[in-house]
């Protein structure tokens, strides 16, 4: 017989600490997140399906999740300095460009 792989025994470890109590709450929670969309997948339906006879299109259902924005990632003042130095001389390039094009129109 093999030994089971420390992922499984973790989970049989965790899984004994765990009291019924806990285990009866976590159930209950996840049978009414199920019902929650179910109720949410029915009342779309009927929406929709008065919509349709009033001859507006459907709704569509929003994403299971929705996505989250990245976190802004920090920059250290010398990666801002050179952002903007950057920045800078592509905005003087510009003005030059401009500044050349004008005289000959």
């Amino acid at each position: 017989m093999m030994p089971p792989n420390i992922g499984e025994w973790c989970a049989r470890v965790r899984q004994g600490m765990r009291s019924r109590y806990v285990c009866l709450l976590e159930a209950q929670v996840a049978r009414e997140r199920a019902e929650i969309e179910g109720l949410r997948a029915e009342n779309r339906a009927l929406l929709n399906s008065l919509l349709g006879t009033a001859g507006v299109p459907p709704i569509e259902a929003p994403p299971a999740h929705p996505a989250q924005i990245a976190p802004i990632r920090r920059r250290s003042w010398q990666q801002i300095f050179a952002a903007r130095e950057i920045e800078a001389g592509r905005e003087a390039r510009a003005r030059e460009q401009s500044a050349q094009r004008q005289p000959g129109d």
